[in-house]
């Protein structure tokens, strides 16, 4: 059984713009055809709303409404291939709160996609906090995804490295801020999840441990006021999701070691990166951990999220 977490979904009007040239790889079709070829069993369909981005509140909020309705619709007719999530603005204010409650609690959708910021705004901004409380009230898994582009685009408008590098570093540092303003130590039962292995947050966590466990001597690094958790960095980053669209085995062993095998999930980000899934099912067969962990990542996790029962045959196959 496989269920992939990460992959996205267009509603047709988007899709069909002339921008894409006909060719748009998150049409609905395309991602069912996709999934289908490689042996996926079902899919998580987020949308991160790109193309909201710079638009006044009102056009952009009717984005976020149409998608919800999109994703409902695409649910009720795939139920057994489809997971479908809402999407949101945190910060957005009460009628994004209040818009995402009725996606979950009327149109049923699992969980809620929010990008790592949104027009230069961040989850972790006081403005957010009813999000949070929100989603936990709900008991929904959030999945933290980046934005089409962010910071420093000056300096990687070639060879793609918006993509391949900023934006997964707009993920890591979103992941960074939540995790040093309190997020967790206010929300710890939070279920976030966080895209690309949380662009590497995994990696430098060590850095953001030092950064709190030295206190003041580290005067000359600059403030670290107000302290707004009790813990190390790390210890609330264990209690993040990961998956698995990295690309790397060597990142997502990292983060088994960091998080645990229990809180890594399958995730390929195909489409938009169709010709990618096979290698991402690839990746997960291939690391050296046992077929039980790689059960875990490939369904019992994204199960246990999404509150999914597990098929008897699944555990029969699991038995043997």
């Amino acid at each position: 059984m496989k269920i992939d977490w990460h992959t996205h979904v267009y509603p047709p009007e988007e899709a069909a713009k002339p921008s894409w040239q006909g060719r748009c790889p998150m049409a609905l079709e395309n991602v069912l055809d996709v999934h289908r070829d490689a042996g996926v069993d079902r899919m998580v369909v987020s949308n991160p709303v790109h193309y909201i981005k710079g638009l006044p509140d009102e056009q952009a909020f009717k984005g976020i409404q149409r998608w919800d309705e999109y994703s409902a619709e695409v649910a009720q007719r795939f139920p057994d291939e489809t997971l479908c999530f809402a999407t949101t603005v945190p910060g957005g204010g009460d009628h994004y709160l209040k818009e995402l409650e009725r996606a979950v609690t009327q149109y049923r959708l699992r969980g809620v996609l929010i990008n790592s910021s949104h027009n230069a705004h961040y989850p972790d901004e006081d403005a957010a906090q009813g999000f949070w409380e929100l989603v936990t009230r709900l008991d929904i898994p959030v999945m933290i995804h980046a934005p089409n582009a962010s910071f420093g685009e000056e300096c990687m408008n070639m060879y793609r490295l918006i993509s391949s590098i900023g934006r997964p570093a707009d993920e890591m540092l979103s992941i960074a801020r939540i995790l040093v303003r309190g997020v967790f130590e206010r929300h710890p039962d939070l279920k976030l999840v966080g895209c690309h292995l949380g662009g590497g947050i995994c990696e430098v966590i060590g850095r953001l441990n030092y950064a709190y466990e030295l206190g003041d001597f580290c005067f000359f690094l600059g403030s670290y006021e107000p302290l707004l958790i009790s813990k190390a960095p790390g210890e609330y980053l264990k209690l993040m999701y990961m998956d698995s669209a990295a690309y790397h085995w060597p990142a997502v062993m990292c983060a088994i070691n960091t998080v645990g095998i229990d809180h890594v999930v399958f995730g390929s980000d195909a489409p938009p990166l169709a010709p990618l899934l096979p290698k991402a099912v690839q990746l997960v067969e291939e690391l050296p951990i046992s077929v039980e962990d790689k059960e875990k990542i490939f369904y019992r996790n994204p199960a246990r999220l999404l509150k999914l029962e597990i098929p008897q045959a699944a555990l029969q196959v699991s038995s043997k």
